[in-house]
Protein backbone atom coordinates (compact mmCIF):
# COMPACT_ATOMS: atom_id res chain seq x y z
CA UNK A 1 0.00 0.00 0.00
CA UNK A 2 1.15 3.38 -0.91
CA UNK A 3 1.90 5.29 2.49
CA UNK A 4 -0.41 8.31 0.60
CA UNK A 5 -3.16 6.04 1.38
CA UNK A 6 -2.54 5.14 4.73
CA UNK A 7 -4.23 8.03 6.30
CA UNK A 8 -7.49 7.77 4.21
CA UNK A 9 -7.50 3.51 4.23
CA UNK A 10 -6.93 3.89 8.43
CA UNK A 11 -9.59 6.62 9.23
CA UNK A 12 -11.92 4.06 6.95
CA UNK A 13 -10.97 1.23 9.31
CA UNK A 14 -11.51 3.36 12.42
CA UNK A 15 -14.91 4.25 11.68
CA UNK A 16 -16.06 0.77 10.42
CA UNK A 17 -14.72 -1.12 13.29
CA UNK A 18 -16.17 1.56 15.64
CA UNK A 19 -19.70 0.91 13.93
CA UNK A 20 -19.18 -2.94 13.93
CA UNK A 21 -18.36 -2.84 17.70
CA UNK A 22 -21.10 -0.17 18.75
CA UNK A 23 -23.59 -3.01 16.17
CA UNK A 24 -22.05 -5.78 18.54
CA UNK A 25 -22.08 -4.05 22.03
CA UNK A 26 -26.23 -3.87 22.02
CA UNK A 27 -27.26 -3.32 26.10
CA UNK A 28 -28.65 -5.88 28.31
CA UNK A 29 -32.26 -7.33 27.63
CA UNK A 30 -34.50 -5.04 28.88
CA UNK A 31 -32.10 -1.76 28.67
CA UNK A 32 -32.30 0.31 25.55
CA UNK A 33 -30.05 1.32 23.30
CA UNK A 34 -28.52 4.60 23.92
CA UNK A 35 -27.29 7.67 21.90
CA UNK A 36 -23.41 7.74 20.71
CA UNK A 37 -22.96 10.55 23.53
CA UNK A 38 -24.86 9.07 25.93
CA UNK A 39 -21.87 5.98 25.42
CA UNK A 40 -19.67 8.01 25.50
CA UNK A 41 -20.33 10.04 28.90
CA UNK A 42 -21.01 7.00 30.51
CA UNK A 43 -17.66 5.44 29.04
CA UNK A 44 -15.88 8.53 30.92
CA UNK A 45 -17.44 8.44 34.23
CA UNK A 46 -17.07 4.68 34.44
CA UNK A 47 -13.51 5.61 33.57
CA UNK A 48 -13.16 8.72 35.69
CA UNK A 49 -15.36 8.10 38.64
CA UNK A 50 -16.34 11.63 40.48
CA UNK A 51 -15.86 13.76 37.33
CA UNK A 52 -17.46 17.22 37.17
CA UNK A 53 -19.85 18.06 34.52
CA UNK A 54 -17.06 20.47 33.41
CA UNK A 55 -14.65 18.70 32.82
CA UNK A 56 -16.81 16.26 31.51
CA UNK A 57 -17.58 18.65 28.77
CA UNK A 58 -13.76 19.33 28.31
CA UNK A 59 -12.93 15.57 27.74
CA UNK A 60 -15.94 15.09 25.64
CA UNK A 61 -15.52 18.50 23.72
CA UNK A 62 -18.91 19.05 24.16
CA UNK A 63 -20.67 22.35 25.61
CA UNK A 64 -21.17 22.00 29.32
CA UNK A 65 -25.16 22.33 28.74
CA UNK A 66 -25.31 19.62 26.71
CA UNK A 67 -23.52 17.73 28.99
CA UNK A 68 -25.60 18.72 31.45
CA UNK A 69 -28.91 17.26 30.04
CA UNK A 70 -27.26 14.15 29.10
CA UNK A 71 -26.55 13.82 32.51
CA UNK A 72 -30.18 14.86 33.59
CA UNK A 73 -31.09 11.92 30.95
CA UNK A 74 -28.88 9.40 32.68
CA UNK A 75 -29.38 10.29 36.05
CA UNK A 76 -33.23 9.41 35.36
CA UNK A 77 -32.44 6.41 34.10
CA UNK A 78 -30.77 4.98 37.07
CA UNK A 79 -27.08 5.07 35.46
CA UNK A 80 -25.90 7.76 36.61
CA UNK A 81 -25.40 9.76 40.17
CA UNK A 82 -24.80 13.24 40.53
CA UNK A 83 -23.75 14.59 43.98
CA UNK A 84 -22.22 17.95 45.55
CA UNK A 85 -18.20 17.99 45.56
CA UNK A 86 -17.92 18.25 49.06
CA UNK A 87 -15.45 21.16 48.74
CA UNK A 88 -17.65 23.12 46.18
CA UNK A 89 -21.28 22.51 46.76
CA UNK A 90 -21.94 24.37 43.45
CA UNK A 91 -20.00 21.76 41.37
CA UNK A 92 -21.92 18.17 41.15
CA UNK A 93 -19.52 14.93 40.87
CA UNK A 94 -20.63 11.98 38.65
CA UNK A 95 -20.08 8.47 39.32
CA UNK A 96 -21.77 5.39 37.85
CA UNK A 97 -24.28 3.62 39.15
CA UNK A 98 -24.21 0.07 40.01
CA UNK A 99 -26.86 -0.89 37.50
CA UNK A 100 -24.27 1.05 34.85
CA UNK A 101 -21.67 -0.74 35.96
CA UNK A 102 -23.27 -4.29 35.48
CA UNK A 103 -24.49 -3.29 32.11
CA UNK A 104 -21.38 -1.95 31.07
CA UNK A 105 -19.91 -5.21 32.37
CA UNK A 106 -22.01 -7.55 30.57
CA UNK A 107 -21.44 -5.13 27.29
CA UNK A 108 -17.49 -5.50 27.75
CA UNK A 109 -17.53 -9.15 28.53
CA UNK A 110 -19.56 -9.40 25.12
CA UNK A 111 -17.66 -7.65 23.11
CA UNK A 112 -14.18 -9.06 24.17
CA UNK A 113 -15.37 -12.72 23.75
CA UNK A 114 -16.73 -11.41 20.29
CA UNK A 115 -13.35 -9.75 19.14
CA UNK A 116 -11.65 -12.70 20.97
CA UNK A 117 -13.31 -14.94 18.79
CA UNK A 118 -12.65 -13.27 15.68
CA UNK A 119 -9.29 -13.17 16.38
CA UNK A 120 -8.99 -16.84 16.82
CA UNK A 121 -10.48 -17.35 13.09
CA UNK A 122 -7.54 -15.71 11.92
CA UNK A 123 -3.90 -16.83 10.88
CA UNK A 124 -1.08 -16.26 13.63
CA UNK A 125 0.65 -14.37 11.42
CA UNK A 126 -2.22 -11.88 11.57
CA UNK A 127 -2.51 -11.76 15.08
CA UNK A 128 1.10 -10.89 15.30
CA UNK A 129 1.06 -8.06 12.89
CA UNK A 130 -2.18 -6.98 14.73
CA UNK A 131 -0.26 -7.15 18.20
CA UNK A 132 2.51 -5.74 17.41
CA UNK A 133 0.16 -2.50 15.62
CA UNK A 134 -1.43 -1.96 19.33
CA UNK A 135 1.74 0.07 20.86
CA UNK A 136 1.83 2.40 17.65
CA UNK A 137 -2.04 2.64 17.51
CA UNK A 138 -1.98 4.03 21.12
CA UNK A 139 0.69 6.40 20.13
CA UNK A 140 -1.32 7.28 17.40
CA UNK A 141 -4.35 8.07 19.36
CA UNK A 142 -2.80 10.34 21.70
CA UNK A 143 -1.34 12.56 18.88
CA UNK A 144 -4.74 12.47 17.46
CA UNK A 145 -5.88 14.23 21.19
CA UNK A 146 -6.10 17.58 21.26
CA UNK A 147 -4.64 18.85 24.03
CA UNK A 148 -6.67 20.32 27.04
CA UNK A 149 -6.85 24.33 27.22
Amino acid sequence: MNTRDVPAELTRLVWTLHRVLNQAGRPPAGEQVRPPAQVELLQLVRDEPGISVRDAAEALHMQPHNVSTLVTLLVRDGLLDRTPHPDDRRTAQLRPTRAMLGAGRQIDSNLHLGVANALADLPAESLDRISAALPDLWQLAEQLTPPRP
